[in-house]
């Protein structure tokens, strides 16, 4: 890893999927897989000291695909608070295992590239503990983000849904294609990603 920083990476999987409708997004076919394997496959080829996917129960549908991925399972039991519990979960973790910082993802956003998390990477580590770098796209700053050490225990605080917004808004900003920053929230969604997908 660059700089031999020691970073954690946490795919976040715990949300309500209310606009997809009664299914379990996570669980949908895309391209022949499971949506929700998709980022932990991409960033199984990428050097993390730990690994963690956070999801609201152990038993879920991709939890075989997780691990399989090198990801441990580890279940946030206030998942319906928000996606602040995932994020604070996440970084507590990290906090435990004395990481340099900590890479958060999406598990609905599966078109994220591995170049482009090296790219967040390799900022980190130049950039040393007060890290903070966001994928950014038509001005906005979205996950993926990766945090250094110093964010980690304000990110362990949060609650609500507003996850680490506050924090992405001092982020410095890494392109990416809008495209590829899809984020999976309902059914015509997952059509237009899977199309995107198709034409390479």
């Amino acid at each position: 890893m660059a700089e031999g920083a020691r970073y954690a990476a946490a795919v976040l999987a715990a949300g309500q999927s209310r606009r997809f409708g009664p299914a379990d997004k996570l669980a949908a076919s895309f391209r022949g897989q499971r949506l929700g394997e998709l980022a932990c496959q991409t960033l199984a080829g990428l050097d993390f000291a730990q690994r963690w996917v956070i999801a609201a129960r152990a038993d879920h549908p991709c939890a075989p695909g997780w691990e399989g991925a090198g990801f441990t399972l580890s279940v946030n039991a206030n998942a319906a608070s928000g996606m602040g519990s995932s994020v604070a979960l996440a970084a507590r973790l990290a906090l435990e295992a004395q990481a340099d910082g900590l890479l958060i993802a999406l598990a609905d956003m599966p078109l994220v590239p591995a170049d482009h998390f090296r790219a967040l990477i390799a900022r980190a580590a130049a950039l040393g503990p007060a890290a903070i770098v966001a994928s950014s796209a038509n001005g906005l700053r979205l996950p993926p983000a990766l945090f250094g050490r110093d964010h980690l225990p304000a990110l362990a605080a949060l609650t609500g849904d507003a996850g680490a917004r506050a924090l992405l808004h001092q982020a410095e900003p890494i392109i990416c294609a809008p495209e590829l920053l899809i984020d999976i929230d309902d059914e015509q969604a997952l059509s237009q990603a899977a199309s995107m997908a198709d034409r390479g």
